[in-house]
């Protein structure tokens, strides 16, 4: 029997009426979440207390309604303001989620189509294939690519991104650099996070919209219902709540966000709220209907499925969502996304399955502000899916445990090699019947073959860890053409990629030293904040490790080692793969001497 839509939608209406106390289809009215209240508040007084955070701010949802929204600690303790569910924050990389939401409402409305290339809106972009692949016209970088972070494009040019004053040529200047730089991949090759593309996306909206970004934004913000909410910070209502950031216990200035659509949102956790209600009424906004269902389905459904090398990595990529967290796996579908910027961090998450959703807010700086968010927010979900559901936490689970075994020498004499990682590079040894692993910070450990194919750290009494306690596996494994070195644990990811050396050409030889930063744009967030903020690097050396040339530097309290394999007498590629590898090392001529151009900055001797 054939029913008419409106019936079903009636139907579903009625049904969801009825059972909503058992169910959740109406929200949270009829449930008690008074115990995830108080324990999620002893936790954040705890973890606030232990890592010097000085605000945080929090909202619970079940689907349409706020069952919880509070404030801790202080927006501005200068001024004596206590931080509450008002206060408004920079949300950082959180903003993704809304920009790509921007482009799915603009292919709501017809005006673009996310399989489209970008040259289509943006025609004045154009990039140098990646180096190390053969051409391949008929793979360009298209909108869906770079909702995905897929495109290869350069992720992180930050110099003159954060700034004391606000800049309006950021886009023409990453156009115009972009012009003369390498791709760092073919598109839909690997998983290589972008904010560049994304400050993009932005621009690719206003071409599509013919509307500002701020005017297309400011719609969609005011059909959620989010007046306290917005990517500029010029806007007058931001300005009455909003939270001062704060590194270690010290004020910092505010920096206006450049890359509008990567990471430039202001908003407090009651008008985020709002926008996990429409993603539980999908796609239903408190004034209308921002996105179609069926649109936002496709948002929340993986787009990296047919990506061999993405096949082995624990999180799933949506169309701006994260799709995967192995601490919430037991409790269905998830998505969600973590957000940084200088003084501030966010961390939003939804069980979709359960219309429960979380978004954490913090205006501090410091390392483990971040940690400290996403374990409140997990917690958060956690216990209030025991409250609605009465289901309980299950802990994720690592590798399957497997029986050691020998394997034939020369196998594990063909392993040998130098595998390029994040920071730096790990280094395999083969030994009698098993590895010598070094890693990049100068640790030993040997590796066991198990009967699986894979390796693993062996007791003191040589046996391989029992059941219980193996905690991760190593694996190596050939993938799209790379060499790669595997770690499966809770959280399975290619670990590095194997580099053959080759030798170091006289010329590059010749310019092994200590650079210095010669661009740094004059307003640029570096000058006025704590070296462990920095995004920007301020000096880089060229130098030879293990025989291999390579780019050292440190940010943000970490020593990077990048190795480069020299292409040209004036380009190297950056080895590796994912964030922040492929793409290239290059030397111009700067007034007759040369530098070292790299994401963005020139650096001389």
């Amino acid at each position: 029997m054939k029913y008419s839509k409106k019936a079903i939608w009636l139907f579903v209406f009625v049904f969801c009426l009825a059972l909503a106390p058992v169910s959740g289809c109406g929200g949270g009215k009829d449930k008690d979440y008074s115990a995830t209240i108080d324990q999620i508040t002893t936790l954040i007084e705890q973890r606030m207390q232990e890592n010097e955070v000085m605000g945080l701010s929090i909202a619970l949802v079940d689907g349409q309604e706020v069952v919880w929204s509070q404030g801790f600690g202080y927006a501005d303790k200068e001024n004596d303001i206590k931080a509450t569910a008002e206060t408004i924050y920079e949300i950082g990389s959180v903003s993704k989620t809304i920009t790509a939401t921007a482009i799915m409402h603009a292919r709501d409305k017809g005006h673009l189509d996310i399989d489209d290339h970008l040259t289509k809106y943006l025609p004045e972009f154009s990039i140098l294939p990646p180096l190390g692949f053969d051409p391949q016209p008929d793979k360009p970088i298209t909108v869906r690519s770079m909702l995905t972070h897929h495109s290869g494009i350069p992720g992180n040019l930050l110099n003159g991104a954060f700034t004391l004053e606000p800049r309006t040529d950021y886009t023409a200047w990453l156009l115009d650099y972009f012009r003369t730089d390498y791709a760092c991949f073919p598109p839909n090759f690997v998983y290589a996070y972008s904010n560049s593309a994304y400050s993009l996306l932005a621009d690719v909206v206003a071409a599509a919209s013919g509307k500002s970004f701020e005017a297309y934004t400011d719609n969609m913000f005011e059909i959620m219902g989010m007046r306290n909410t917005s990517y500029f910070l010029h806007k007058l209502f931001l300005k009455e709540n909003r939270a001062r950031g704060y590194y270690n216990g010290k004020p910092l200035d505010h920096f206006y966000n450049a890359k509008w659509g990567a990471g430039s949102v202001y908003s407090n956790v009651l008008d985020m709220a709002k926008y996990i209600k429409m993603i539980n009424g999908h796609g239903q906004g408190e004034k209308g209907q921002l996105l179609l269902p069926e649109t936002l389905e496709k948002m929340l459904t993986p787009q990296d499925l047919g990506i061999a090398l993405d096949a082995v990595k624990w999180n799933r990529e949506g169309l701006g969502w994260g799709l995967s967290d192995p601490e919430l796996e037991y409790a269905g579908r998830v998505c969600g996304h973590d957000g940084a910027t200088i003084g501030f961090c966010s961390h939003l998450e939804i069980l979709l399955d359960h219309e429960l959703g979380v978004i954490v807010s913090s205006n501090s700086d410091q390392k483990n502000a971040l940690m400290v968010l996403v374990e409140v927010g997990r917690e958060t979900l956690k216990l209030a899916l025991k409250d609605k559901m009465g289901i309980d936490p299950v802990k994720p689970s690592g590798p399957t445990y497997s029986p050691c075994t020998s394997r034939p020498q020369e196998q594990l004499d063909a392993l040998e090699g130098v595998y390029v990682t994040n920071p730096g590079y790990d280094m395999i040894k083969a030994l009698p019947g098993e590895l010598k692993w070094t890693d990049s910070e100068g640790k030993i450990q040997k590796l066991s073959p198990l009967e699986n194919g894979r390796f693993a750290l062996p007791l003191e009494n040589g046996r391989c860890a029992p059941p219980n306690s193996q905690e991760f596996q190593i694996e190596f494994a050939t993938i799209s053409g790379r060499d790669v070195m595997i770690q499966h644990w809770v959280y399975t990811n290619v670990r590095g990629e194997r580099y053959d050396a080759v030798p170091t050409p006289a010329v590059w030889h010749d310019r092994l030293g200590e650079y210095e930063i010669t661009n740094l744009n004059p307003q640029d967030s570096t000058r006025f904040i704590p070296e462990k903020l920095w995004a920007v690097i301020h000096s880089v050396e060229l130098a030879e490790n293990d025989g291999m040339l390579v780019l050292r530097f440190a940010l943000q309290d970490t020593r990077v080692c990048v190795v480069i394999e020299p292409h040209s007498e004036t380009v190297a590629l950056i080895r590796g793969l994912g964030d922040d590898k492929g793409g290239a090392v290059q030397i111009v001529t700067v007034d007759g001497q040369e530098q070292i151009q790299l994401w963005g900055s020139l650096y001389k001797r």
